[in-house]
């Protein structure tokens, strides 16, 4: 399982690989199937009633090109907002969703590896690591978070397009489509046009002149978004004066903590833990940076570009949440599609030394990633227990069985009033 050069027309060769994606994208569902009960207790949580009730009172089309916090975001609303409407309110329908989207993300994230020619244990090993932690938690099993599933599902569309075929103009529509799901999905563009000016990025034969032209075709609808939510949007970039240096802290701790913190079990906090974690991760970053070569290396530097880029908007959007917010759930997505790819690249340079025969080592790597699933798996059972508890029995609890409820005490949104909330669930059916 040693590294595969990539064929003339841009991926690995053998047609096995697209059997081995679609089966890779599969068994990211496995939480989901063997948890399906749990899952089935999740009820509307917090922000999902906030935009059901934008689109009861200002209508459907007119919603969906309305800023949401600090969100430009009409392509996450076509599609989270056509699902309620599509599934009858059904909670557990719009996560099977997100969680085919996360299945297909996990299958691109192997495709674009082999498009650069990466081994088979350094793509599984990555699948694995980002495909089944339950780390993953708040992201998918929270409807609104599917912003950041469909983020990724467009930016990785979009890095596949620029490896395979980088004359096409696909790319540059899914570059678009990430913007516009995710105010974070601005990377994308940035990312796609750092890969056009990386000397060889561009496969394609073009002058300096046509580089540039490329990158600024890539630039422009990140632009654009951004000035939208910079103008537009309400949230802490419109107020930074004296707050750099919190948001410097915060992206700092998030870049450095994550997602080793989870993935590791860390239980120690501070600033030696911080710089502990942020050492071995750089290391990684540079080691995978410094051993690879031509597109495995060109994707690596987009990967970690990504990963300090999204570290730094975070920062500037959530630093007033406070420290310990950094290695929330519902951040680690990003993080993990970052770094599992290099920690991949590593496994697999390290499992090509152990003297065994070809055969033997693959069998060993194949029982070996395996436990590694099953292990992950198993660990959400434990997570969702707590989590379902909180966002689905007591919040059905509250909703829509509790005769004289707090008139304020909706679920995660105490600003809006009980009766608008009950109103809205009768309304749309949401169950």
């Amino acid at each position: 399982m040693s590294e595969i050069p990539p064929s003339r027309n841009g991926g690995a060769p053998g047609s096995r690989d697209g059997w081995i994606l679609l089966a890779s994208g599969c068994l990211a569902l496995a939480p989901f199937v063997a948890y399906h009960r749990m899952f089935e207790r999740l009820f509307w949580f917090g922000d999902e009633f906030d935009l059901i009730d934008q689109i009861d009172r200002v209508g459907f089309w007119r919603w969906m090109w309305v800023v949401f916090a600090e969100n430009f975001v009409p392509v996450f609303k076509l599609l989270w907002g056509g699902g309620v409407l599509a599934f009858g309110g059904s909670y557990i329908a719009m996560l099977s969703v997100a969680w085919l989207t996360h299945a297909v993300n996990v299958a691109l994230l192997g495709r674009v590896m082999r498009a650069c020619g990466l081994s088979w244990v350094a793509v599984v090993f990555a699948q694995v690591a980002f495909g089944l932690p339950p780390a993953n938690i708040e992201t998918l099993a929270w409807t609104v978070q599917w912003s950041a599933v469909l983020s990724v599902m467009f930016m990785l569309l979009a890095l596949d397009g620029f490896f395979r075929a980088p004359t096409g103009p696909a790319s540059f529509a899914w570059a678009a489509a990430s913007a516009l799901s995710f105010s974070r999905g601005v990377l994308a563009g940035p990312l796609l046009a750092l890969g056009s000016l990386w000397p060889g990025g561009d496969r394609a034969p073009a002058g300096p002149a046509k580089r540039a032209i490329r990158a600024a075709c890539y630039l422009l609808p990140a632009a654009a978004v951004a000035a939208l939510i910079a103008v537009l949007a309400t949230g802490n970039h419109q107020h930074m004066k004296g707050h750099w240096g919190e948001a410097a802290a915060f992206g700092t701790w998030y870049y450095c903590l994550n997602p080793a913190y989870h993935l590791l079990s860390v239980e120690s906090w501070g600033w030696r833990t911080v710089v502990l974690l942020g050492l071995c991760k750089l290391a990684l970053a540079g080691w995978a940076i410094l051993r690879s070569q031509g597109r495995q290396r060109l994707l690596f530097v987009l990967l970690v570009a990504f990963d300090l880029g999204n570290a730094a908007l975070l920062g500037i959007g959530r630093y007033h949440t406070g420290l310990l917010a950094t290695v929330s759930s519902r951040y680690q997505y990003a993080s993990l599609i970052g770094i599992a790819p290099l920690a991949g690249f590593w496994a697999s340079r390290q499992w090509d030394r152990i003297p065994l025969p070809a055969v033997l080592r693959s069998l060993a790597a194949s029982v070996l990633l395996a436990a590694g699933a099953l292990h992950l798996c198993r660990q959400w059972g434990g997570e969702l227990d707590p989590f379902t508890d909180s966002r689905g029995t007591e919040s059905r609890r509250i909703l829509l069985l509790e005769a004289n409820p707090d008139p304020h005490s909706v679920p995660g949104i105490p600003g809006l009033p009980m009766d608008r909330a009950r109103a809205i669930i009768a309304k749309y059916g949401l169950h």
